[in-house]
């Protein structure tokens, strides 16, 4: 059988290694399975060989810190391939990413480097010696390739097959290249030939000493996004300089200091393969002769094929999408595309520095590769399964139950599944989200599963199925603060908003609530359906509940479309609009035709606690257990089902 996406599973020689497919898995760290130890551990291992089972050609190991005197933070992972007593753990997990037919890369990262003044005292290097730092001196170079050349040299003996030194995004070797940061007056500043020599300086250091036993990739941004900075002639000329010391060149985007991280890693408001154009102008230029990599946003077969069949770039890399779906690249091959768990960009994932643990909000099974097998035991009977409620936790639970062997009932009230979700496809910048819906609606339709729609649950009809468990899945409903005027007609909750968002159009608009859901609607009525509108929300920032890099961008997007004002008290609801009270205890007036309810939602938990006793097992899952996001909708109806 021809496969529909022969570009993307054309396999490639490199050096001395062949590649099966153009798929990379991008460097994405696991920080959340580590502890302080030195070495992957065997749940980073299951991790990894999970991605290597799921069909790319290659696995990036994400990091080994080149910052090797910087104390432990506690936040990211503390790997140490230096110390050869790892390098047991080491060669398990590329043994693992091997066994299933990938090549290991193991990413080289520095965000900052230290080392120790001739008092022994630890000291900070930056590349024009800012204040608190010592600028990176010639010495200081040298000591820091030797790193680098040991880093090599250990990720060979570690069974590696590549290694991927990071240059971009505003890292020490980003800065020095970029003409906008780099001030220096000696040898290593000025002229683009000049800011190069350190990154030379590593390069030519790991060659001497490890030759071509392993492959360099090196990725650096395409363009830095502000004006006086890296430029993508810029980046055609450092690689030219350096093309013969690399393999492949990995081209991104931004920089930390032209606050563009939500460009790095694309954002939902922008769209798959947003970054290209940059791969696409190195492989034009005709100066550039090796594998040239891009990434951005990618995971769906179709907008692969079509990258690498217009000769935009040589490889694809992503790191959410295969955090999604590890296995999107065998389901691409054996023309199962319709079944990869969509990303939905919310970056829960690489949100290290708030979670608690590793995971996905789509795919409850990363981050517990090594857990799950000896948690969920398999179902020894079948059983008949009631599920009420046919939102993304209801769908999960259907699925997973279906997928055990279960007979299973779905009961929705409305007309159609999706649940709260529905509101997605009315919203461009939120069309990840209502392509998992359409996902989980599409994998119902091909399960087993007995659908009701326009079927609301009573006691009557929950007893007439005879089911051993039921499974509640119900929902939360808006919490309605106790303001006055609250009950007016020209108050309306969020969801109301969305279903008369034709006759709102070019209102204004006033919404209660600075969280995730009212700041996404503001912006959307004000981007999509010319409003003028204004917010008040009663703690002093926004959208706190949204992980880093979305909230950064949806609040740029705030910033300028939504007058926005925090600290604020609703206090009185009128025809004319919304009065609050500031900190100082001042009245202002937001005028307005409408008034949006944002103010966040309430668990159905009493309403779901009536059915509790009308079969032997009754669970509560989703929003009507807690009122929360998709992450602990997906994984609560998800667990559900595994313990039937």
């Amino acid at each position: 059988m021809k496969n529909k996406y022969p570009n993307m599973f054309a396999p490639i020689t490199i050096g001395k290694v062949t590649f099966k497919n153009r798929i990379w898995t991008a460097p994405a760290g696991a920080h959340l399975l580590y502890g302080r130890e030195e070495y992957p551990n065997d749940h980073v291992i299951a991790y990894y060989a999970n991605k290597a089972k799921g069909g790319a050609a290659t696995i990036t190991v994400s990091a080994q810190n080149m910052d090797i005197h910087k104390p432990y933070d506690a936040i990211h992972a503390n790997e140490n391939i230096f110390n050869a007593e790892t390098h047991r753990f080491w060669n398990q997990l590329t043994d693992a990413i091997h066994f299933y037919g990938a090549a290991a890369s193991l990413e080289l990262l520095g965000f900052s480097y230290h080392g120790y003044d001739k008092s022994g005292n630890l000291i900070e290097y930056s590349v024009n010696g800012d204040e608190g730092t010592v600028i990176l001196d010639e010495e200081a170079m040298k000591r820091i390739a030797k790193t680098y050349a040991d880093a090599a040299e250990n990720a060979v003996k570690c069974g590696f097959d590549m290694i991927l030194i990071h240059g971009g995004h505003g890292l020490v070797l980003s800065e020095i290249l970029s003409p906008l940061y780099n001030k220096r007056k000696d040898e290593y500043g000025g002229s683009l030939e000049n800011r190069a020599k350190f990154p030379i300086m590593i390069l030519d250091a790991i060659r001497e000493r490890v030759g071509r036993k392993l492959l360099i990739e090196y990725r650096i941004s395409g363009s830095e996004y502000i004006e006086g900075g890296f430029t993508e002639k810029d980046c055609v000329d450092f690689l030219e300089m350096v093309q013969d010391k690399i393999d492949i060149a990995h081209i991104s985007a931004g920089s930390f200091f032209s606050d563009t991280e939500h460009i790095m890693h694309p954002n939902h408001f922008l769209p798959t393969g947003v970054n290209t154009h940059l791969a696409e102008y190195v492989k034009k230029s005709g100066r550039i002769n090796i594998p040239v990599l891009t990434l951005g946003g990618y995971q769906m077969p179709e907008d692969i094929e079509k990258a690498l069949a217009q000769k935009k770039a040589d490889i694809v890399s992503m790191a959410r999408g295969t955090i999604a779906d590890c296995e999107l690249v065998n389901k691409s091959a054996a023309d199962k595309e319709d079944e990869i768990i969509p990303c939905i960009r919310c970056f829960h994932c690489l949100d290290y520095r708030r979670a608690s643990t590793f995971g996905c909000s789509v795919n409850p099974t990363v981050g517990r590769e090594l857990r799950y097998p000896r948690l969920i035991t398999p179902a020894y009977a079948e059983k008949k399964l009631l599920i009420i409620g046919g939102g993304p936790a209801g769908m999960k639970a259907a699925l997973t139950a279906a997928q055990r062997g279960h007979k299973v009932i779905l009961v929705e009230k409305e007309n159609r599944l999706g649940g709260k979700l529905i509101y997605s496809e009315k919203v461009p910048f939120k069309k990840d989200l209502a392509r998992f819906m359409n996902y989980q609606i599409h994998m119902i339709e091909k399960s087993n599963v007995e659908v009701f729609l326009n079927t609301r649950a009573t006691s009557e009809l929950i007893k007439s199925f005879d089911a051993d468990a039921v499974i509640m899945a119900i929902g939360a409903y808006a919490f309605i603060p106790p303001i006055y005027g609250v009950n007016r007609e020209n108050v309306l909750i969020a969801e109301e908003a969305y279903i008369r968002a034709d006759e709102l159009a070019g209102k204004k608009l006033a919404i209660i609530g600075g969280g995730e859901v009212g700041c996404e609607t503001g912006v959307y009525f004000a981007m999509e359906k010319g409003c003028s509108v204004s917010l008040a929300e009663i703690s002093s920032e926004l959208s706190t509940e949204s992980c880093g890099i979305p909230r950064f961008a949806l609040l740029e997007k705030v910033n300028e479309y939504i007058d926005a004002h925090t600290d604020a008290l609703c206090t009185r609801i009128t025809e004319d609009g919304l009065e609050y009270k500031d900190i100082a205890g001042l009245t202002h007036i937001l005028k307005a035709d409408y008034v949006i309810m944002a103010a966040g939602m309430k668990a159905r938990a009493d309403e779901a606690e009536e059915y509790r006793n009308l079969a032997e097992e009754f669970y509560r899952i989703g929003d009507c257990l807690q009122a929360k996001n998709v992450r602990y909708a997906v994984r609560s109806g998800f667990e559900a089902a595994v313990r039937i």
